[in-house]
């Protein structure tokens, strides 16, 4: 199958921008698009694995408050129960700024 590896990286790419780790698609993307590769598959490679790098965001979502005992817990309870109470005013349109610091 020809571009496969090259389909594979820009599928890991993809799912991992979506993830909590930083990384660049749509860099690849491009680089990928300049460098001769076809749009479609392209697309559907980044499309897929930035699907399923949301769906490991959402999953983190709804079990990480299990953790929030733990010394290691990144987020203080103040801080968790104000972003629930912002949650709780604006409902999902608070998703929208999601991506601020």
């Amino acid at each position: 199958m020809e571009g496969f590896l090259e389909l594979s990286g820009l599928f890991a790419v993809a799912f991992l921008a979506a993830t909590i780790l930083p990384a660049q698609s749509e860099a690849a993307l491009v680089g990928l698009q300049l460098a001769g590769y076809p749009i479609v598959p392209l697309v559907a490679a980044a499309s897929i694995g930035n699907t399923l790098g949301a769906v490991v965001n959402w999953g983190l979502g709804r079990s990480v408050e299990r953790f929030q005992e733990h010394r290691w817990f990144p987020v203080s309870a103040s801080a968790l129960d104000r972003a629930s109470a912002w949650y709780g005013k604006w409902g999902r349109w608070t998703l929208l700024l999601s991506w601020l610091p």
